[in-house]
């Protein structure tokens, strides 16, 4: 009886050390990659992207502000197909947004000089531009997240070695 204890013991501890010895392959695998891995910080309706933890800034995107985050993500395919939906989206988000500021102020200045039947409409017609441009700005935010992620997750995949098709010069 006391040997079966003993050996249920020792079976025990084998699982919990080769658990461990497991987990700590899994952590060192898992790692591998993240110098390369891409970010975002997003100030003021500008999102930076940067390589790495501490790593440089590899792209600006916001309001008229985009560079080629095809180029960047171009070894995911996944990735590459919410590229073109941020590039899309932000372009438009930006266009429209831009037309309705615009259409808004020019309507509170007419609306200032004397009483005129177009600025309402010149107003109402610029704040749901400028809120159509800001679902589109959002939209693109949201596909640059989800194209980082699928780039970060293939990279992954495949490693440190990864393809360096999608990389591109720091900006300076």
């Amino acid at each position: 009886m006391k040997s079966r204890i003993i050996w249920a013991l020792i079976a025990c501890a084998s699982c919990v050390v080769l658990r461990a010895s497991t987990a700590d392959a899994q952590t060192s695998d898992s790692t591998r990659g993240y110098d390369q891995a891409l970010r975002f910080e997003s100030y003021w309706g500008n999102a930076k992207i940067i390589r790495g933890a501490d790593g440089p800034v590899v792209g600006t995107a916001g309001w008229f502000r985009s560079f080629d985050v095809e180029k960047v993500v171009a070894t995911s395919p996944p990735a590459l197909a919410e590229a073109r939906v941020f590039k899309t989206n932000n372009f438009r988000g930006s266009v429209v947004g831009s037309i309705g500021a615009l259409a808004t102020v020019v309507g509170v200045v007419v609306a200032a000089n004397g009483s005129n039947a177009a600025s309402p409409i010149l107003i109402i017609g610029g704040v749901g531009a400028m809120g159509w441009g800001v679902q589109h700005m959002n939209t693109a935010v949201r596909a640059l997240s989800r194209s980082l992620w699928w780039y970060n997750r293939d990279l992954a995949r495949h490693g440190a070695t990864a393809p360096t098709v999608g990389r591109v010069d720091p900006v300076k």
